[in-house]
């Protein structure tokens, strides 16, 4: 009986000695103590497990991948060893061999939702989008108060209409089209309801506003899109992301004082930014200043040559400069991205001013059935 009370102190000793470790972050020492432990005898797989799980903690994931091994090879039901070491697969770049992990996990604990974020997350690393979109709406179902699966949910939703979106632009029109705009649409609006509901429940996280923002902007929805911008950049100041988008949702809406002052920031520390020089050069060929319009046109197709609206503000920059020839080189590659005929119209006078009859025709009836489409 004394040898027993003896043993279950050293016990409660040992089990109160990680906790503290555990409380102020210290994995290092939680790690030590769990190896004294198996060096002592004590080894078990719930033990390796743990072990396993600091080391994963403290990013010491080819260490902690070798523990779990072992703590499967003694106990391959061991549900917490499927799990972590599924997620730290994924970590080491190994989302393959982390599926079958994470689905055992999931088999044994099929009442947790995080087997099922932990699959969404291999998934999305996959570019799996629809599998990692149906995980994250299971543990949302398990779980509605679990922001993060409602974010889950939401990224997918947006991957999943790019995708529908890029095979569009790939195909063209066809008989299919009006069906997969619909598909693509309904996946957006999906995205924003699942964003929002992200964001209601965890209004804290600085990535959840920056993600809901952008989908805001994607749908056109500029005016929703600021104040979700300008909650990620209180929360996180020092994201040129969210500053960056936020200075586009301006620009688009031609509020360019206000994306002014935005986009400098995003320069000082990004100068060579490819989309904040595109916007800046509009806004100084906007304003007059056609030396500094050209200089950051010129910058953003040194780091995108397919950033159109650089080749839209050069080419208005030539025109308006009496350099016809070099403004249709550069209208001459944006006419597919022409959104409204301008760019057509822009080509049309160019053609004109150079006497070349047959572009100006062909640009003037683009200019014209694009309008059509629009009215």
């Amino acid at each position: 009986m004394t040898a027993l009370l003896a043993t279950n102190a050293v016990a409660e000793d040992f089990g109160s000695q990680v906790r503290a470790a555990l409380a102020s972050g210290n994995y290092q020492e939680a790690g030590r103590l769990y190896r004294q432990a198996i060096t002592e005898g004590h080894d078990s797989p719930e033990l390796r497990s743990n072990l396993g799980l600091v080391l994963h903690m403290s990013g010491n994931n080819r260490e902690a991948i070798e523990q779990f091994r072992i703590a499967l090879r003694q106990k391959p039901d061991l549900t917490s060893a499927n799990l972590f070491a599924g997620l730290t697969e994924i970590d080491l770049g190994e989302p393959k061999r982390a599926l079958p992990l994470l689905e055992k996990a999931r088999q044994l604990d099929p009442r947790s939702a995080a087997p099922l974020l932990a699959l969404g997350k291999a998934y999305v690393a996959l570019r799996e989008y629809q599998p990692a979109n149906e995980n994250y709406a299971k543990a949302a179902q398990l779980d509605p108060q679990l922001a993060e699966a409602w974010y889950g949910v939401g990224i997918t939703d947006r991957s999943l209409a790019e995708e529908i979106l890029n095979q569009l632009a790939r195909a063209g029109p066809s008989a299919g089209s009006a069906t997969l705009q619909k598909q693509a649409k309904d996946r957006l609006n999906g995205a924003l309801q699942a964003l929002e509901r992200a964001v209601a429940l965890d209004p804290s996280s600085s990535r959840q506003h920056l993600i809901l923002a952008e989908s805001y902007a994607e749908a056109g929805k500029l005016v929703e899109a600021v104040p979700e911008y300008q909650a990620a950049i209180k929360l996180d100041p020092k994201s040129d992301a969210a500053y960056l988008g936020l200075a586009t949702s301006y620009w688009r809406q031609r509020q360019f004082p206000d994306a002014l002052p935005l986009l400098q920031r995003v320069l000082s520390s990004s100068p060579k930014d490819p989309e904040a020089n595109a916007m800046l050069a509009d806004i100084l060929e906007h304003d007059g200043d056609r030396e500094g319009a050209v200089l950051h046109a010129k910058t953003a197709l040194a780091g995108n040559p397919d950033i159109f609206q650089a080749h839209v503000v050069l080419g208005r920059v030539y025109l308006a400069k009496g350099e016809p020839k070099l403004a249709i080189a550069e209208l001459r590659q944006v006419e597919a991205a022409d959104p409204d005929g301008s760019y057509h119209y822009l080509l049309y006078r160019a053609c004109k001013q150079v006497g070349d009859e047959e572009g100006a025709r062909a640009a003037l009836a683009g200019f014209e059935r694009l309008r059509r489409r629009d009215q």
